[in-house]
């Protein structure tokens, strides 16, 4: 068997062979074929020894035909689809639930695959989805139960931003200035502001055309429903939705603004989060 040391080849984000994933009996619903096993365990710990950190955590996910924009950039914390570099390059589906570990030692008698792997950027991607399962922003009860049960405007958002798929990399809110208000009533509303993300490669121009129609929407859909009827806010005040590129989203802003995620995670299911942290 061979040894495990810190000149391993083995980094985060590197992929199984085949080979190597039949023989830790790691297979996708899906079928062996179709299943690809990443390697989520960070570099620095990989390169610990077996005797002082013997495991090394890896994601079982799949091959999959396309890409689900609701699930590129690390949208959701539950599931991530990602694209792999390599000839010709695939596409791959992960799941939180996908995650199992594997020994070292015995990991150290394969290489990782070579013709296929994540490029810089994707790797970045895979990180941020690591790390906002543990990470994710949380919102008040009452502004969550506004959003999505008062005024239904939590559909609203995730329609406007559904058709654009990775054109949007993200949508950011950030209530009450990041001050914790408690409200009460329909005429004491939450201040909302919302920042849509969009990646500036490979086309800036058409990602912002996309952040800029979702903003639209987002912005109608606000004030027709809270607005409108009676010429002054109800339940959510917006302020404003400004489209914003990941080359001009400020330190300052990322440190200061909330992930909106798919799934509304909300108080009642987590701890707060102060700031974004993914």
């Amino acid at each position: 068997m061979a040894d495990w040391n810190r000149d391993t080849p083995w980094r985060q984000g590197d992929l199984l062979t085949a080979e190597a994933a039949a023989a830790f009996g790691l297979q996708h619903a899906g079928g062996q074929e179709q299943t690809i096993v990443i390697v989520a365990t960070h570099d620095c710990d990989l390169a610990q020894s077996p005797e002082s950190e013997p495991l090394v955590e890896v994601v079982v996910g799949s091959d999959i035909a396309k890409l689900d924009g609701n699930f590129t950039h690390a949208k959701t914390a539950r599931k991530l689809h990602v694209e792999l570099s390599g000839v010709p390059p695939c596409k791959a589906e992960f799941e939180a639930t996908g995650k199992t570990r594997i020994g070292k030692t015995e990991l150290a008698a394969f290489a990782p695959q070579v013709d296929v792997r994540l490029s810089h950027e994707s790797l970045a991607i895979f990180q941020y989805w690591l790390a906002s399962r543990y990470r994710r922003s949380a919102f008040p009860d009452e502004f969550e139960r506004r959003l999505k049960d008062e005024t239904k405007l939590a559909k609203k958002i995730t329609k406007a931003l559904e058709p654009h798929g990775a054109m949007i990399a993200g949508i950011f809110f950030d209530v009450d200035n990041g001050d914790e208000n408690a409200r009460v009533g329909e005429d004491d509303p939450y201040v909302l502001d919302i920042y849509v993300l969009h990646p500036a490669e490979p086309d800036f121009m058409a990602a912002e055309a996309a952040a800029q129609q979702a903003a639209n929407e987002i912005q109608h859909a606000f004030r027709d429903k809270l607005f409108t009827p009676t010429r002054t806010w109800k339940y959510i005040e917006l302020r404003f939705c400004e489209v914003i590129s990941e080359s001009v989203l400020t330190y300052q802003q990322f440190k200061m603004l909330k992930r909106w995620r798919l799934e509304h995670i909300s108080l009642g299911n987590e701890p707060q989060q102060p700031v974004l942290a993914d």
